[in-house]
């Protein structure tokens, strides 16, 4: 039995491995589309598996465990239950979270982005187990969150675990991470375009044919399985059919500014709150989330775990304005709060709830002026969604995906569009702030210098970049000119050859501590020549005298007068008056390092830190950039105008790694 076992295994082992071995092979090229393709259709599944079953243990908990009416109507609990559920529910997640190895503790959409680009999208599967038990816990105990983190991570995990188990390469491990991404956010919110979107956007920061073939057919497995399971129906209740005016346009530039400056708080409060928070163990951090939580919960119950029932109810415009304005702020503070403190759970869910309230609260103000008619308040709601999405996220095509899906009239892209673009250009660019993954990652000392959908190479010109305090010399130059090149400090010397063209860059540094040494050697050997040419002359002036004096010595003798005596002094050598400037041999040292200034000549490439370099146009996009330095296999360019002319002007220097760090950063 055992050897007829092992034959078969012999049989159908070795192709099986054969096989695997080969798609191994032709998953490491960039255009095995059809086979990452067909994977990605298997990762989104299991990625959606795994985001339905999160859901059911959450809603069947919230109904049988709670005993709710229904999933999310925490507004039935009673007033006490609003208060404890949170905190006691909350310490317990807090004290477990402090008993588990700290690695473990990582979790969430910072977690996924920071495996995927670091490390290959290698996903430990015992930080998924945490994220779905911790995940179901705090948005069971009223937590301000959402289910699409914790359903992020696991999707990532099932595109992971997926490609690592087949042993593929990193490459497509990645996409197929990516792809589980996707189908994760697509079978939370019922909206495919949306996780495609969000996926290239968020995570994998790039848009490629081979990553969005692949993603698009995990997120429509997404979709697909989630409308099996729960039905056809999107998140929201929504149905809006508008049609949009002119006279609109101030009141969605009105609502945009208001989202922006919104998104823009929320980020600096979680930016905060991470920073005031970072030494606090973390079971204090999350008992001080649920403390917040129960204590508004207990006056404004709304704000308690994911929020899709009152959106609806927002959208309906069945609340009013006093309560549309609490919920409005108290969301917004507690979910930034919660956030800044680590909480395992969603952070989308609370920032689509607050954007929906701030545009359920103009809607509903619009329609009470008799401005607009009730249908339209959910609109307005829809916008407000897309808006508060599109600025906090920084990523405005998810978010105008997302609002043509939640809604299913294509006449709310334009107004979205205006809302979304406006909103985004408030938060980014009237108050500097960048993605909210972003800043939580770069809060907690974890910056992510991932690509960047908002510039890239070709959208960035070379003088943006580079270093403008340089100087130049030609080579060979002489001790003078390298001197004078020097005297402003310029952060790099330029060394050209005698057609101007650019040989290489030195630092400031190395280029003073070389012209010291040869400078100084230079004069010593100098003074050494001139001391002893200074000797030999003066032997041979004493030679000479003593020569002559031996002539008259007969004379002087015979007379027993010497003139010397007669004049009542003694007959010495001539001597050379010096002054502080000079010798005791009479050599003027000022002089003697001029000279040695002008004639001393040296090639500059010898230099120890000399950097190869080329010219480049300084009018020059980066990545044509990176184009000249990989023709001329360098990593340094010298900006110039006029590229060619013998005119041309140093305008500046730029490493590779200053250009790297652009196209990522901006």
């Amino acid at each position: 039995m055992t050897a007829l076992l092992a034959r078969i295994q012999d049989w159908f082992g070795r192709p099986l491995n054969r096989f695997i071995e080969r798609l191994r092979l032709r998953l490491a090229q960039p255009d095995a589309l059809l086979q990452v393709t067909l994977l990605g259709l298997i990762a989104g599944l299991l990625a959606a598996l795994l985001v339905v079953a999160f859901r059911l243990a959450l809603e069947g908990l919230q109904v049988y465990a709670l005993g709710l009416p229904g999933a999310e109507r925490y507004e039935s609990l009673p007033a006490e239950w609003r208060l404890l559920l949170p905190i006691l529910g909350a310490l317990v997640l807090g004290l477990a979270f402090h008993l588990l190895p700290f690695g473990m503790r990582n979790v969430g959409v910072g977690h996924v982005i920071i495996r995927f680009h670091r490390f290959g999208a290698d996903m430990p599967w015992q930080n998924a187990v945490v994220q779905f038990v911790a995940g179901v816990w705090g948005l069971l105990i009223g937590l301000s969150g959402g289910r699409e983190g914790p359903g992020i991570h696991l999707g990532a995990f099932a595109g992971s675990l997926l490609g690592h188990s087949l042993g593929l390469p990193n490459n497509s491990v990645r996409t197929l991470s990516g792809c589980g991404v996707a189908a994760a956010i697509s079978a939370a919110f019922n909206t495919p375009l949306a996780g495609v979107i969000f996926a290239l956007e968020v995570v994998i920061k790039q848009y490629t044919l081979a990553s969005f073939l692949p993603v698009i057919l995990a997120s429509s497995m997404g979709a697909l399985l989630a409308t099996t399971v729960f039905g056809p129906e999107t998140l929201f209740t929504i149905e809006i059919h508008h049609q949009m005016s002119f006279w609109e346009v101030p009141t969605l530039l009105a609502l945009g500014l208001t989202i922006g400056a919104m998104a823009a708080g929320y980020i600096q409060i979680v930016e905060g709150t991470i920073a005031r928070s970072w030494n606090w163990p973390v079971w204090a951090r999350f008992t001080a989330a649920g403390v917040a939580t129960g204590i508004i919960g207990f006056w404004v119950p709304e704000i308690l775990g994911i929020g899709h029932d009152t959106t609806d109810l927002v959208a309906a415009a069945e609340l009013t304005l006093g309560a549309l304005l609490i919920i409005a702020v108290a969301k917004w503070l507690l979910a930034s709060v919660t956030v800044g403190l680590g909480l395992p759970i969603g952070t989308i869910a609370p920032v689509l709830m607050t954007g929906a309230v701030v545009g359920g609260t103009l809607g509903s103000l619009l329609y009470r002026l008799d401005q607009i008619p009730l249908n339209d308040v959910a609109f307005y709601t829809v916008l407000g969604m897309g808006a508060m999405m599109g600025a906090t996220l920084q990523a405005p095509l998810a978010a105008l995906a997302a609002v043509l899906e939640l809604t299913s009239d294509t006449g709310a892209i334009l107004p979205a569009m205006i809302t979304i673009v406006v909103s985004g250009l408030v938060s980014r660019m009237v108050f500097g702030k960048s993605g909210l993954y972003d800043a939580i990652l770069r809060a907690n000392d974890q910056q992510m210098p991932g690509p960047s959908l908002w510039f890239n190479g070709d959208n960035i010109g070379v003088s943006s970049i580079i270093e403008r305090r340089v100087a130049e010399v030609s080579c060979p130059c002489n001790l003078a000119r390298f001197e004078q090149a020097l005297e402003e400090k310029p952060a790099w010397l330029v060394i050209r050859d005698e057609n101007r063209q650019a040989m290489g860059v030195i630092r400031y540094a190395p280029a003073r501590a070389a012209f010291d040494q040869i400078f100084n050697q230079a004069l010593f050997d100098a003074q050494t020549r001139a001391e002893q040419a200074a000797r030999e002359a003066d032997a041979e002036a004493q030679a000479g005298q003593a020569s002559a004096e031996g002539q008259q010595g007969t004379a002087d003798e015979a007379a027993h007068t010497p003139a010397s005596t007669a004049e009542g002094g003694t007959e010495t050598p001539d001597t050379v008056e010096t002054d502080s400037a000079e010798t005791g041999t009479g050599i003027d040292i000022e002089a003697l390092a001029n000279q040695v200034r002008e004639e001393v000549r040296f090639d500059p490439a010898e230099i120890s830190g000399f950097y190869q370099a080329a010219d480049v146009e300084v009018g020059y996009t980066l990545t044509q950039a990176q184009r000249v330095m990989r023709e001329e296999d360098v990593g340094v360019l010298v900006a110039r105008r006029m590229l060619g002319s013998p005119q041309a002007r140093t305008l500046g220097v730029m490493t590779a790694a200053m250009l790297e760090q652009a196209i990522v950063e901006r």
